[in-house]
């Protein structure tokens, strides 16, 4: 069979993600690896008065279909949500995917042809390299920062494409906390970056999993509310402070492009899931949601310091990091001569602990062997600790 498979094939993610989503739910395991919220500060109660409501006096519409560009009303909530957030947009300009990976594929479906430059943060999420190998993209990285992107690096790449045959179509950015390098994105830097776009015409993807997960700051404009050339396809999801089960994200961009990316979407699922669209829906208008990025601040802070207390205590000295102010990560780099990959398979083995070699996070995985993800988000602090004390153990006699 492999002799009809796509040429694509060859140059799509190695399935990390697949990977890493297998341990999640593993009792036998202290994992670090998942990034996913923790279920125990769902909105359970809410949640479930919700959904009964839903099925008591609205069966007909939880069961149908819903247009490929989602509910209007799901929309014109998002429009009041991102309203508060400084920007301004319209039904029109929406579109709902189910989940942020969906949107990520879409976009270099409509933008990526083979060959196409894209750049990427460097360290960048998984994901999002993965959706630009699928549609053979030329990705290129650009060196992160605990204030984002190097502005340096980002305009020199720039200027090497000046005059190339096939322009850089799009930056991919995590501007809040990114996955998995932690940083934030400075205003600064926003600013900067909106103004080379236009400088060199190329889109910005800006996508905002960990936008609402601030747990010392306030949060900082995204760079789509400075857009005065349609330049910012601003990505967003419910999944990080809500829920993720619902598969409920969203795109905003101008109407021209959101109708490109329904037709692209059509021939994907045709539309995205009617229940979840309703669920977020009437929690948005119960003011649940909002309510809910405010608690799971309080929630996930003292999680960070855990580990961040963890990692001080119980790290060689040889390995670093910097302490994240929001989002699930922290980045770390590891001693001289240890992999990440041949480590991984060892904690799991032998310490019952995991977590996310470097490996995932670079077009070229050979440029991700010394470092590690760490994700606080699923366990509670005393866990944490003993899972950050076995790592260390591991890293410590990992033979060298």
């Amino acid at each position: 069979m492999k002799e009809y498979y796509a040429e694509r094939v060859g140059t799509m993610a190695g399935g990390e993600l697949g990977d890493l989503m297998r341990l999640v739910g593993r009792d036998d395991i202290i994992s670090f690896a998942g990034g996913i919220p923790s279920p125990d500060v769902f909105p359970l109660a809410e949640l479930k008065e919700i959904t009964l409501g839903l099925f008591e006096n609205e069966p007909r519409q939880v069961f149908q279909y819903s247009s490929t560009e989602g509910r209007n009303e799901l929309k014109d909530f998002i429009v009041e949500f991102l309203s508060r957030r400084g920007v301004n947009t319209s039904r029109e300009e929406l579109i709902i995917t189910s989940g942020s990976q969906q949107a990520l594929d879409l976009v270099a479906k409509v933008l990526v042809d083979p060959g196409d430059p894209v750049l990427v943060e460097k360290p960048g999420y998984v994901g999002g390299i993965g959706a630009l190998k699928s549609y053979q993209a030329r990705i290129l990285g650009i060196d992160m920062e605990e204030d984002g992107i190097s502005i340096d690096c980002l305009e020199e790449t720039l200027k090497k494409a000046v005059g190339k045959e096939r322009p850089v179509k799009y930056i991919y950015l995590v501007p809040d906390y990114s996955n998995p390098s932690g940083a934030r994105l400075s205003m600064e830097k926003r600013r900067k970056i909106l103004a080379l776009a236009g400088k060199y015409n190329f889109y910005i993807l800006e996508d905002t999993p960990y936008s609402e997960l601030n747990y010392y700051d306030e949060r900082l404009d995204f760079i789509k509310k400075y857009d005065e050339e349609n330049r910012v396809i601003l990505l967003g999801s419910f999944s990080k402070f809500f829920v993720p089960g619902l598969r409920v994200a969203w795109v905003c961009a101008p109407r021209s492009f959101i109708e490109l990316l329904s037709r692209a979407k059509q021939n994907a699922d045709l539309a995205s899931s009617t229940i979840g669209q309703l669920i977020i829906t009437r929690a948005g208008e119960k003011g649940l949601v909002e309510a809910q990025a405010r608690r799971v601040r309080e929630f996930y802070r003292p999680r960070l310091e855990a580990m961040g207390r963890a990692l001080a205590k119980y790290f060689p000295a040889e390995t670093s990091w910097f302490t994240p102010r929001g989002g699930f990560f922290f980045w770390v780099k590891l001693p001289a001569g240890v992999n990440s990959k041949e480590l991984l398979a060892k904690t799991i083995a032998e310490d019952k602990v995991a977590f996310v070699p470097g490996t995932a996070f670079f077009a070229d995985p050979q440029d991700g062997y010394s470092y590690m993800r760490l994700s606080f988000s699923e366990l509670e602090p005393a866990m944490i600790e003993e899972g950050i004390k076995r790592l260390g153990e591991a890293i410590a006699r990992y033979p060298r």
